[in-house]
């Protein structure tokens, strides 16, 4: 099984910042090296990340992002486990989050009884338009 975590946060800086080539640089280094897979979503302010591989190795990854000071306000939204990966071909993707998607993912975020399954094939919808 693959165990995936999807979290939201507040950038410190606006999208278009150089600190953004830097996070999705290493991450599609890293990433390769840990087997991690995911797809990274930045709007004007924040950010939503999924992150997908083994357990430790996502919780472990997640708890350094968690302390990155280019960020705050860190949500861990969604972990559970799958039997394959949503980003199975890309070791980061990246995409834009628009004002629509931000909503969407927020309402899904709030709402009892979440699909969250949802949100997942969004992202990916939005990744892949991107």
């Amino acid at each position: 099984m693959i165990y995936q975590l999807l979290y939201t946060s507040r950038s410190t800086v606006p999208r278009g910042h150089a600190s953004d080539i830097e996070i999705l640089s290493a991450a599609l280094t890293n990433n390769v090296l840990l087997d991690v897979t995911g797809c990274l979503l930045r709007e004007e302010q924040g950010f939503c990340q999924i992150l997908e591989g083994a357990r430790e190795t996502v919780r472990g990854l997640f708890e350094h992002i968690r302390r990155d000071p280019r960020h705050f306000g860190v949500t861990e939204r969604l972990n559970r486990l799958v039997p394959v990966r949503s980003f199975a071909s890309w070791s980061m993707c990246y995409g834009t989050l628009s004002v629509a998607d931000r909503r969407f993912l927020s309402r899904r975020f709030a709402a009892e009884g979440r699909n969250m399954s949802l949100v997942i094939d969004r992202v990916r919808d939005i990744a892949v338009a991107s």
